[in-house]
C-alpha cells in the first residue's frame, strides 16, 4: 500500500487512520504544496486532478479521502473505529462521515481561497466574510452534536471523529476556528492528544 501525501492536506485523514489501525505495511510518498511532481503525467495517470490523497493498493489507484478511509476500514478495520452494520448508530456515523466533507470543508475552502490561494487581485473581502459566517454556522452544528458527549457516536472515537477532526485541525492551522464552540474545542483537544493524530500531522501544513 502506498499513500501520496502533502502535510496538512486531506491525506492526513488517511495517514491518521493508517496509524490508528496499526500494524499495516504501507509506504508514504510525501510532496510539498504546489509540488511539480503532482502535475507530472505519471502522477496524473494515478489521479487526473493532480491532488492528494492518492492511494495505491494491489495495482489499483484511487483518491478521495473519505473513500480511502472507508476502504481501509472495510479491508483492515476488523470492526474497529466504526459502528456495526446492524447498529442503530450506523446512520448517524455515516452522516458525520459525509458531513465532514460535504458541509464542513466547502466554506473553509473558500476562506483559504480568498485568504491565501487566489491571486491578490482575485481575492474578494466580501466572499471571505461570507465564507467565515458559513463556516461558523457549520461548526455550530458540530458543537451542538458534541454538547455533553466526548465523541460524535457511541461515546467513543470513530472514523467520524477523524473525518471531522481534520476540518477542525485545518481551521486551527490557518487561524480560522471560531473561539465560541467550547464543545468543539474540548473534543479537538481529545483528538489531538492521540499518538496517531500527532504522527499524522507532524509535517505541519504544506510541507514547505
Amino acid at each position: 500500500m502506498k499513500l501520496h501525501h502533502v502535510p496538512g492536506s486531506r491525506s492526513c485523514r488517511v495517514l491518521w487512520l493508517l496509524e490508528e489501525l496499526g500494524g499495516l505495511d504501507y509506504e508514504v510518498e510525501t510532496y510539498r504544496l504546489g509540488d511539480p511532481r503532482l502535475r507530472s503525467p505519471e502522477y496524473r495517470a494515478l489521479n487526473p486532478a493532480g491532488k492528494v490523497p492518492t492511494f495505491e493498493d494491489g495495482g489499483v489507484a484511487f483518491h478521495e479521502s473519505g473513500a480511502i478511509v472507508q476502504y481501509l476500514l472495510e479491508r483492515h478495520g476488523r470492526g474497529r473505529l466504526e459502528p456495526a452494520m446492524t447498529s442503530s448508530t450506523r446512520g448517524p456515523y455515516l452522516q458525520w462521515m459525509h458531513w465532514s466533507e460535504a458541509s464542513l470543508l466547502p466554506p473553509l475552502g473558500q476562506i483559504n481561497a480568498h485568504k491565501f490561494v487566489l491571486r491578490e487581485a482575485d481575492r474578494i473581502p466580501a466572499a471571505l466574510e461570507l465564507a467565515r459566517r458559513q463556516f461558523a454556522r457549520v461548526v455550530g452544528q458540530l458543537d451542538q452534536a458534541l454538547a455533553g458527549v466526548d465523541y460524535l457516536v457511541e461515546g467513543r472515537f470513530t472514523a467520524a471523529d477523524l473525518m471531522a477532526g481534520y476540518g477542525v485541525a485545518l481551521a486551527r492551522m490557518v487561524g480560522e476556528l471560531p473561539e465560541s464552540p467550547q464543545a468543539v474545542h474540548g473534543w479537538f483537544e481529545r483528538l489531538s492528544r492521540r499518538p496517531a493524530f500527532e504522527r499524522a500531522f507532524a509535517g505541519g501544513f504544506g510541507g514547505a
